[in-house]
C-alpha cells in the first residue's frame, strides 16, 4: 500500500486534463449530494409541520370536550340547526322547558363537536371526528383506516397514530388518539355497554397535506436553481483553473530555466552566489588532496564605508553601487578564477591553480586598487575601500565553509587594524575571535557584574592655568580578559544595542560626580562635563529626552555639559542626528566635533551642525614637533575655529613643548598625559583635596610615580 505522500505525489503527477475532470466529478458529487440531503430534509420538515398542525388542532377539540363533558353538555334552544338529538331519546331531561315556555334540547359534547368540525371543514378543510366501532349516531362510523387505527389501539396499547394517506383522493395527513370512558361520559353512553375505563373509541384529525406539497413544491424548485448555479460556478471555476494550469504548464520549463540560475548565481550582480561557490571551491579543495602541488586561495572581500553611503544615499544607489564593484571585479579574474557574492557587500574569490603563494596578494592589491577610482553613479562621485583577508587553500580544511571562515576572520583583522587592507589568515587568529567572543558575550551583564569604572582627565584653561573641566573615559577591567582597552569594547558594544544601558549609565554617574565637585567647591567657577557620544546613542528616537530625564533626576546644568560627537557618527545617520543635536542646543547642552582634521568632509562637517567646541585630534598636536607639519596644521585648525566662533580644546598633549606652542598659538584648552592621565574618581578627590583650582603648576610638579600611581 502507498504512503499517503506518495499518493500526493502521483495525484501531482496526473495531467492536467484528467486532475479536472476528477475535481469535475468530485464537485458534482458534492452538489449532488447536497441537493438530496436538503430535498430529503424538506420532505421530513413537511411532515413534521403537518404532524404537528393535527396535534395542535387535536389538542384543540379535545379542550373544548372536556369543558363540555365536565358540564355535561349545553341546553340550547331547538332550532332547525339544533334539533332534538334523536340519538339522545334514552335521556329523561334530553328535553326541557323554561319557565318563560322556552323549548331548550340538551347538546351532548359529541353531538356538539361534530357541528364545529363540520363548520371547521367547510372553511378550513380540516376534517375532526369522534369514532369508535359503536355509536350513537352512525355518522360517527368508522371507516377503514379508523377501524385500524382503534385495532391498533387495543392491541398494542399506544398513544397516537398518524399517516399521510389520502380522502376522497386528496392526500392528508391523519392524526388519532384513543378515547376512553369516563363518569362524565355515562350518562350519554351507557346504554352502548361502556363502562368507566373502556376504550370506546377515538379522536382523529386530518390535516390537507396540499398547502404543505405546494411550498415543498416551489422551495424544491428554489433549492434546484441555486444548486445548479453553484454547480455551474464550480465547473466553470475547474475549467479555468484547468486553463489556467495549462498556461502555467506552459510557462513552467522556462521558470524552471529562471530558477537553476538563481539558485546559483546572485539576482543583483549576476555574479555566482555561495552555493555556487562553495560547490567550485569544493572541486579545488578535492584537487589538492589528490595533487599536493596544487595551490589556491580564497579572498574574502567586504567593502569600507558602504552601509553610511547606503545610509546616506539610498538603497537604489546602494544597488548600482555593488553592480558596478562586481563589474570591476569581474574584470580581474583569471580563466581559472571565481568571484562570487557572498550578500550584501561581501565577496569572495576563489584563486585558483596559483603557481606561488605570494600570487593571491598580488592579485588582492589589484582588487583593493580596483575600487580606489570613485564610481559615478546618478551624478554622485562615490568612493568606497576594501578589507580582504586571505586564506591559502590546506588539506587540514575538511569543507568550503572551514575556509570561508577563516578568510573571514583574516578579513575583520584587516577591518580592526584601520581598514583598506589585506591580511592573511594565522592560527593564532582563531583566538582573537574567541576574545571578541567573549567581550560581545560579556558586555551584556557588565553593569550587573559592576565592572565598569569612569576616569577622569583634567581639561585645562591655558589663560587661566585652572582647570575648566573634566572628560569622563570609560574603563573596563575584565576579571579574566584584564583591562580591556576602550577603543577594542566600544565598537563592540556600539554594534548592538547594549551601547544604549552603557551609555546611560556613563552619563548619570559622571553627572553625578562633576556635580557634587561643583557643589563641595561652590566658591569655584563650575567645571564642565565632556562624555563622548556613540552613533547608536544620537541616533536614537528618544535619545534627547533620556539625556533631559537624567540631567533633570541628577540637577545637573545642561550649560556645563559637553558631548562630543565624531564626522563618522554624524555621516551614519544625517537626519536623525541634526534633529537629536538641535534638540540638544534647545537644551541648552554644548557640543563638541571630537576627532576634527581625521575624517573625509571636515570642512561641511562643520558647516553643516552648530557646534560650541572644536576638539583636534592628537595626531596632529603630537606632530608640532621642528620640521613636522603639524604645527602649522594645527595653526590653521585655531584659526579657523576662530572665525567660526568655536572654542577649542587639544588633545594629547605628552610634551612640556607641546604644551607651550598650544598656549603661543592662543589654544584655550589643552589636555593630556603630560598635565595628567585619566585618574579615577577617588584619585581626583584627593588632588582637589591637595588644590582645589587644580593649577598646571600643581599639576606638573607631581612627579610620573605619582601620577601612575593615581592613573592606576
Amino acid at each position: 500500500m502507498e504512503s499517503l505522500d506518495q499518493q500526493l505525489t502521483a495525484f501531482v503527477k496526473l495531467p492536467i486534463g484528467k486532475m479536472v475532470l476528477l475535481g469535475l466529478l468530485v464537485w458534482s458529487s458534492l452538489v449532488g449530494y447536497s441537493l438530496n440531503w436538503n430535498i430529503t430534509n424538506l420532505q421530513n420538515e413537511k411532515i413534521n409541520l403537518a404532524i404537528s398542525a393535527a396535534k395542535s388542532n387535536w389538542n384543540k377539540d379535545q379542550a373544548f370536550r372536556q369543558w363540555a363533558t365536565k358540564h355535561g353538555g349545553v341546553y340550547v334552544p331547538v332550532t332547525e340547526r339544533t334539533p332534538p338529538n334523536p340519538y339522545l331519546a334514552h335521556l329523561k331531561r334530553r328535553d326541557v322547558e323554561t319557565t318563560g315556555g322556552m323549548k331548550l334540547t340538551l347538546m351532548n359534547p359529541a353531538y356538539m363537536l361534530r357541528q364545529l368540525t363540520n363548520e371547521f371543514e367547510d372553511s378550513y378543510g380540516i376534517k375532526g371526528k369522534i369514532t369508535g366501532k359503536i355509536t350513537l349516531n352512525p355518522v360517527n362510523k368508522a371507516d377503514a383506516w379508523e377501524r385500524a387505527a382503534l385495532d391498533r389501539f387495543e392491541r398494542e396499547s399506544i398513544s397516537e397514530i398518524y399517516e399521510q394517506t389520502e380522502i376522497d383522493g386528496a392526500p392528508y395527513m391523519r392524526y388519532m388518539k384513543p378515547m376512553y370512558m369516563i363518569k362524565a361520559c355515562e350518562q350519554c353512553h351507557a346504554v352502548l355497554g361502556f363502562r368507566d375505563g373502556d376504550l370506546r373509541g377515538g379522536v382523529s384529525v386530518s390535516i390537507p397535506m396540499q398547502p404543505y406539497l405546494d411550498a415543498e413544491k416551489e422551495t424544491t424548485r428554489s433549492m434546484m436553481v441555486t444548486h445548479a448555479v453553484v454547480w455551474l460556478a464550480g465547473s466553470i471555476g475547474f475549467m479555468t483553473f484547468g486553463l489556467y494550469a495549462h498556461r502555467r504548464h506552459i510557462e513552467r520549463s522556462a521558470l524552471l530555466a529562471r530558477l537553476e540560475h538563481g539558485a546559483l548565481y546572485d539576482s543583483l550582480t549576476g555574479l555566482p552566489n555561495r552555493s555556487l561557490f562553495s560547490d567550485r571551491l569544493q572541486v579545488s579543495m578535492a584537487k589538492r588532496k589528490r595533487d599536493r602541488t596544487h595551490l589556491f586561495a580564497v579572498c574574502f572581500v567586504d567593502l569600507d564605508r558602504f552601509k553610511n553611503l547606503n545610509d546616506s544615499y539610498g538603497h537604489a544607489v546602494g544597488d548600482q553601487l555593488l553592480k558596478e564593484v562586481s563589474g570591476r571585479f569581474s574584470g580581474l579574474l583569471r580563466p581559472s578564477d571565481t568571484v562570487a557574492r557572498m550578500g550584501g557587500d561581501e565577496f569572495t574569490f576563489l584563486l585558483d591553480d596559483l603557481s606561488k603563494p605570494q600570487e593571491a596578494y598580488l592579485v588582492a592589491e589589484r582588487i583593493l586598487h580596483s575600487v580606489e577610482t570613485p564610481f559615478e553613479i546618478r551624478g554622485q562621485s562615490l568612493k568606497v575601500g576594501a578589507s580582504i583577508g586571505i586564506c591559502y587553500g590546506d588539506r587540514k580544511y575538511q569543507s568550503p565553509d572551514e575556509i570561508l571562515r577563516d578568510a573571514d576572520t583574516a578579513m575583520y583583522r584587516a577591518k580592526y587594524l584601520g581598514r583598506g587592507r589585506i591580511d592573511i589568515f594565522e592560527p593564532e587568529m582563531h583566538d582573537e575571535v574567541a576574545k571578541t567572543t567573549r567581550i560581545e558575550h560579556d558586555l551584556h551583564t557588565v553593569l550587573e557584574r559592576q565592572e565598569l569604572s569612569i576616569h577622569y582627565q583634567p581639561i585645562i584653561n591655558l589663560v587661566t592655568d585652572r582647570v575648566d573641566g573634566f572628560e569622563a573615559l570609560l574603563r573596563w577591567q575584565h576579571p579574566i580578559l584584564g583591562n580591556i582597552p576602550p577603543d577594542l569594547f566600544i565598537p563592540i558594544a556600539e554594534s548592538s544595542d547594549v551601547i544604549q544601558e552603557i551609555g546611560q549609565w556613563v552619563l548619570d554617574c559622571a553627572c553625578r560626580q562633576v556635580q557634587k565637585w561643583n557643589s563641595q567647591y561652590s566658591d569655584l567657577p563650575p567645571r564642565f562635563l565632556s562624555v563622548n557620544l556613540s552613533a547608536r546613542q544620537v541616533s536614537h528616537l528618544g535619545f534627547v529626552q533620556v539625556m533631559k530625564d537624567t540631567l533633570d533626576r541628577v540637577g545637573f546644568d545642561p550649560i556645563h555639559l559637553h558631548c562630543e560627537v565624531t564626522e563618522t557618527l554624524l555621516i551614519t545617520d544625517q537626519d536623525t542626528a541634526i534633529s537629536n543635536m538641535a534638540s540638544l542646543r534647545q537644551l541648552g547642552i554644548q557640543l563638541s566635533a571630537d576627532d576634527f582634521g581625521k575624517g573625509y568632509s571636515s570642512l561641511t562637517y562643520l558647516q553643516n551642525y552648530s557646534f560650541n567646541v572644536l576638539k583636534i585630534d592628537k595626531t596632529f598636536v603630537q606632530d608640532m614637533a621642528p620640521g613636522g607639519k603639524g604645527k602649522r596644521l594645527v595653526g590653521s585648525l585655531l584659526r579657523l575655529a576662530k572665525d567660526f566662533g568655536l572654542s577649542v580644546v587639544a588633545e594629547g598633549v605628552e610634551t612640556r613643548e607641546q604644551l607651550e606652542t598650544l598656549r603661543r598659538l592662543h589654544c584655550k584648552w589643552v589636555q593630556g598625559y603630560y598635565l595628567c592621565p585619566p585618574v579615577t574618581a577617588d584619585a581626583m578627590e584627593r588632588l582637589l583635596t591637595t588644590d582645589p583650582q587644580l593649577l598646571t603648576e600643581n599639576l606638573l610638579v607631581m612627579k610620573p610615580e605619582a601620577t601612575q600611581k593615581l592613573a592606576g
